[in-house]
């Protein structure tokens, strides 16, 4: 990550930036270790100190209604699953105002 994070600013056609935008690798270059702590939060099932901790990170949390380890999933699933989680709830969410 770190070598990505070292090239994507010297990329300069919209082409080669544009491979990243929105990717798991640009949100880990600028949320890696919040990521990792949310993570860990939910892995060791602390749901409301993760959503806590992503909020006061500058996060929009997330809904985490249900969540938890199913009975039969695998552990890298598991981890992955919380990682893929960690990262919506660290991001700041978009269009997060009043809706009409």
């Amino acid at each position: 990550m770190a070598e990505i994070a070292d090239i994507y600013p010297r990329m300069t056609s919209i082409h080669d930036s544009c491979l990243f935008t929105d990717s798991f690798a640009i949100d880990f270059i600028n949320h890696g270790d919040k990521i990792i702590y949310c993570e860990m939060y939910l892995y060791i099932g602390y749901v409301n100190e993760a959503t806590n901790f992503a909020e006061s990170q500058g996060g929009g949390g997330s809904d985490t209604k249900d969540w938890g380890r199913e009975k039969d999933e695998d552990e890298i699933e598991w981890i992955r699953r919380c990682l893929r989680q960690a990262t919506r709830m660290v991001k700041s969410r978009k269009g997060k105002g009043l809706g009409r």
